[in-house]
């Protein structure tokens, strides 16, 4: 299918009312269920029993609130005559745990879904590597292994400068480490171990060539029909020099960078088996090889710039797509900037100063502040996304976002860090 006609506007068509059958909705902070449910689709929860999910899940309740009914997965015979007894029209998965079972019931049930022989390769990152590279598709030399002695024989045997360590389900949310001796891959496998335990339940770890280059991630729909796909949204990423996460902005879907990621995606989405629903993939832009996946996702994932964007919704894009015929755009091409800023603490001990938080809530474009640590507490130098004091969400126009950021900047240099507990 065209680009062009993969991004055509949405059938004005209302969707018809059904049951969706949400399987693991963990983390999703009820996205799912707040979609399908305002299209007017009844939401069943398919939950997992407690040895089936990994430690980061195992406070999640056996009735998942909010949806009309929850079933518990006990087994396949059992699961789908609960399922078929609920008539359900689609399957899809709520997280990276409900992948596997999303498509064996939508097979099962003759619905939607992706075939059951590619499920590894939505899954697994050096899977998603090799099966690109057998098709002639540029993708970083990788390997995964629950020993950590294959990956240390694995790169003396390839010898590059400098490698990824990460674990090898693409849905674990632990950031990838850069290697470059021995010593640093065997510290850094046993963090991605453990990382990869707590959420997924499983040891494996894959290590990787790096990639250089700008990273880009593209929010994708595919199907109703098999070879129809559409990329909802990209956000391009800024890092610092040490690799922290500095901003990610939403690229203008007109532009030559957007026509470019997507044309790239609706090459890889077919080897990676995605058909049906929603896919998130992760990009680099190499200056020899043009873009190269670094992972892939097979589910969609709330964003909490979601409110401030008609088209950062990913979640939204999947349900429209799921329940009105045919692909489209999620909303106009004069779409608004849309710009994430995460705060960098520059040391330990450092707290935020109350005074400039302030000045910097007063923004015309701060839309929204994720998880912001308060004034005067301690806090720890930023080493990831995930330590970060704060992400700001800026809304606007381009010339006023990029203002506003700058401004930012500016406040954190002069002293928003500076106090110290005495």
């Amino acid at each position: 299918m065209s680009l062009a006609t993969a991004t055509a506007a949405l059938s004005s068509a209302r969707p018809s009312a059904g049951t969706v059958a949400v399987v693991a909705p963990y983390g999703d902070d009820g996205g799912h269920l707040s979609e399908y449910s305002r299209l007017g689709w009844e939401c069943i929860a398919v939950a997992l029993p407690d040895h089936e999910r990994p430690a980061a899940y195992r406070d999640h309740t056996v009735a998942v609130p909010g949806y009309s009914a929850t079933v518990m997965h006990s087994g396949m015979r059992r699961t789908l005559k609960k399922l078929a007894a609920r008539r359900i029209d689609l399957v899809i998965a709520g997280s990276g745990l409900g992948v596997g079972l999303t498509d064996r019931l939508s097979h099962a049930l003759g619905l939607p879904g992706n075939d059951l022989g590619t499920t590894f390769v939505r899954t697994n990152r050096a899977v998603q590597a090799a099966a690109l590279a057998d098709c002639q598709i540029a993708s970083p030399p990788s390997m995964y292994s629950t020993d950590v002695m294959d990956a240390l024989r694995w790169a003396d045997m390839v010898r590059y400068p400098s490698y990824i360590v990460a674990p090898a389900d693409s849905s674990v949310t632990a950031q990838p480490v850069v290697c470059s001796t021995p010593d640093e891959v065997v510290t850094a496998w046993r963090w991605a171990r453990r990382a990869a335990q707590y959420q997924a339940g499983s040891g494996e770890v894959m290590i990787q060539q790096q990639i250089a280059g700008p990273q880009y991630l593209l929010q994708t729909v595919s199907g109703p029909s098999i070879g129809e796909h559409l990329v909802s949204s990209v956000w391009a990423e800024f890092r610092t020099d040490t690799q922290v996460h500095d901003r990610s902005v939403l690229l203008d879907r007109r532009g030559l960078l957007f026509r470019a990621l997507s044309i790239y995606a609706l090459r890889v989405l077919p080897v990676l088996g995605i058909d049906h629903g929603a896919a998130r993939l992760r990009v680099a832009w190499c200056n020899q090889r043009g873009p190269v996946l670094l992972s892939a996702r097979a589910f969609a994932q709330p964003s909490p710039a979601a409110d401030y964007s008609p088209s950062v919704s990913h979640i939204a894009a999947a349900a429209r797509v799921a329940t009105v015929a045919g692909l489209g755009r999620t909303s106009a091409s004069a779409e608004r900037a849309v710009m994430r800023v995460s705060l960098a603490v520059p040391a330990d001990g450092c707290v935020l100063d109350a005074a400039l938080l302030r000045t910097i809530a007063t923004l015309p474009t701060l839309t929204h502040l994720i998880q912001l640590a308060e004034p005067g507490h301690p806090l720890r130098k930023t080493l990831n996304r995930s330590s970060s004091p704060g992400e700001l969400v800026l809304a606007g126009s381009t010339r006023a976002v990029d203002e506003d950021y700058r401004l930012i900047r500016s406040i954190e240099r002069v002293g928003l860090y500076e106090g110290r507990l005495r």
